[in-house]
């Protein structure tokens, strides 16, 4: 983290099928059909250490099944969810102002 500086992170988990969310910004409501439902802050957790110590959002997908990935569609339009949020609530580097990300997949 120290070394690549990131503006967010995205994590994967299973099987709790909730958007989670840790940091200084104001957190995604929803990302395709996960609905935000903080989890809390749990010490030697990602969020935790990036989002609370570091000052780095994380957002955290928890899949609702590890066995199963999401479909096509479903992805796409988390994808496109998480873009939505970046555009509007993280900075750019080297600006001020909301990020430009870049297109879906």
């Amino acid at each position: 983290m120290q070394g690549f500086k990131p503006h967010l992170i995205v994590s994967i988990h299973a099987p709790y099928g909730v958007l989670d969310f840790d940091g200084p910004s104001v957190p995604p409501s929803r990302l395709g059909r996960l609905y935000l439902d903080q989890v809390g802050i749990f010490p030697g957790s990602l969020g935790n250490y990036g989002g609370v110590h570091k000052g780095v959002p994380v957002v955290t997908i928890e899949l609702p099944n590890s066995m199963r990935t999401p479909l096509d569609a479903e992805m796409r339009q988390m994808w496109l969810d998480l873009l939505r949020w970046m555009s509007g609530n993280l900075e750019e580097p080297g600006r001020s102002g909301p990020a430009r990300p870049s297109r879906a997949p």
